[in-house]
C-alpha cells in the first residue's frame, strides 16, 4: 500500500504525539535532536531524527559526543533511509500499518470487557511483563509519564486486568501503540478484543500501529486487515 497523502497524515500524527513528551531542536544539518526532561532516558523520546538525507560519520560523532558530556549511555537515531554504515550500533526497522477495511470479522473474547484501567494497575502490568529487561523503577516512571496525556485502554477478565493498550488521535487519524498481553491470559483474543474496541470508537478516522519488521506481530497484524504504509529505520547503542 502505498499512499503518499495516508502517509503524510500518520506522519503528522506520530509527530503531534512526540510534541507531547519531547521538544526538538536542530542539531546539525541532517539531524534533529529530541529531548524529555522529565524522562531522559527513554530512547524514544531522546533521540536524534533525519529525512532522506543520511547524516555524516561526523554528524554521527557529534551527536555520540553530546550524548556523552550529558551523561547519557545511550544514542538512537531514527530516519527515513538506512544508514549507509551502521558502525556498533544495533539496527531495527519499525513498520507504520494502516488498517484497510472493518473489523467486523475479528476474533474477540466476549469476556473481555475493555475500560480505563487504573494507573497502579498498569504499573503492575509493565512490570510483569518489562520488568526484567527493562527495570521496576524505569516502567513505572514510564507509564506515569505517559498517562495522563494518552488514552489507555485495559482489557479486564471480571477485575483482572490481562492486557493493555493506549491510543493517540489527531486530525482524523488514531494511532494505537503500547500493547501489551499479561502472560497468563496470552491466546485468548485479550489483544484483538482491545485492538477491535479502540478501531470500533473511530469509525471514520484512520487507524494505524507499529509493529518491528522481523516480529510475529506483523504478520497477526495483515491476517487483520493492516497493510505497511510508512518504514522507520532505527540505530541504538546503548554502551556509551
Amino acid at each position: 500500500m502505498n499512499d503518499p497523502a495516508i502517509t503524510a497524515r500518520t506522519r503528522e500524527t506520530e509527530r503531534q504525539f512526540a510534541l507531547l513528551f519531547a521538544s526538538q531542536t536542530p542539531f546539525s544539518a541532517h539531524l534533529t535532536k529530541w529531548s524529555d526532561p522529565l524522562l531522559p532516558d527513554k530512547y524514544d523520546h531522546n533521540c536524534f531524527s533525519y529525512g532522506s538525507t543520511p547524516p555524516t560519520n561526523a554528524e554521527i560523532e557529534a551527536a555520540k559526543a553530546f550524548q556523552t558530556a550529558h551523561s547519557n549511555r545511550f544514542l538512537k537515531l531514527e530516519g527515513d533511509v538506512p544508514l549507509p554504515e551502521k558502525g556498533e550500533m544495533e539496527a531495527s526497522v519499525t513498520l507504520t500499518m494502516v488498517l484497510c477495511g472493518g473489523c467486523d470479522g475479528w476474533n474477540t473474547n466476549p469476556a473481555v470487557t475493555v475500560r480505563k484501567p487504573a494507573l497502579q494497575e498498569l504499573e503492575a502490568l509493565e512490570v510483569r511483563t518489562f520488568g526484567e529487561s527493562w527495570g521496576a523503577d524505569f516502567c513505572r516512571r514510564n507509564i506515569r509519564r505517559l498517562y495522563n496525556q494518552l488514552t489507555y485502554h485495559g482489557a479486564y477478565f471480571g477485575d483482572t486486568l490481562a492486557g493493555a493498550c493506549y491510543s493517540f488521535s489527531f486530525d482524523g487519524c488514531t494511532c494505537i501503540d503500547g500493547l501489551v498481553v499479561d502472560t497468563a491470559f496470552r491466546k485468548q483474543y485479550v489483544a484483538t478484543t482491545l485492538l477491535r474496541s479502540v478501531a470500533a470508537a473511530h469509525p471514520n478516522e484512520t487507524i494505524f500501529l507499529h509493529a518491528d519488521a522481523k516480529d510475529t506481530p506483523k504478520t497477526i497484524y495483515e491476517k487483520l486487515g493492516f497493510r505497511v504504509t510508512d518504514t522507520l529505520y532505527e540505530y541504538l547503542r546503548t554502551d556509551l
